[in-house]
């Protein structure tokens, strides 16, 4: 199953791209993200690993975060393991950032292929997303309003 969101934001990649591979800085658009500790230190890159703590529902969950796939400003790959999964299972969390003359298109895709959950609860999970109305603000929707605050603040520095 994968879970898929995407937007459209009025800024390039590479102006994005800090919002999507700093773990602290998606904090900042993902209400979900209780405490970041990284594992590695310096640049980032593939390899590099943090633990990261998830508020879902009333429920703590701490992953091992580890960078699979690294190409500044198109492409970060986020793999997710232990935590509440089984002893093999992952989740991969997917950005992938292509120009285009609006700015720049975002897809974000949570690929839960291997993480152990239910077949009934991950087809409950789908008509969720599928037919429910969202109760909050999306999450790339937040995500591009920082941007565009942070862009407008530049541009009018300058």
């Amino acid at each position: 199953m994968v879970l898929r969101d995407t937007v459209q934001i009025t800024s390039s990649p590479e102006k994005i791209w800090p919002f999507i591979k700093d773990p602290e800085r998606r904090r900042s658009w993902n209400p979900n993200i209780l405490t970041v500790d990284p594992i590695s230190w310096g640049e980032q890159s593939i390899g590099y690993q943090y633990r990261i703590t998830y508020v879902m529902g009333k429920k703590q969950s701490t992953f091992l975060a580890r960078v699979t796939e690294y190409r500044r400003p198109e492409k970060l790959v986020i793999r997710h393991s232990e935590g509440r999964l089984p002893r093999d299972g992952y989740v991969d969390e997917v950005y992938e950032l292509s120009q285009n003359d609006g700015g720049t298109f975002l897809e974000q895709r949570i690929e839960i292929h291997t993480s152990g959950i239910n077949i009934l609860f991950r087809m409950l999970i789908y008509v969720i997303l599928r037919f429910g109305k969202p109760n909050a603000r999306r999450y790339l929707e937040k995500l591009k309003e920082l941007v565009e605050i942070a862009k407008g603040q530049s541009d009018s520095a300058t």
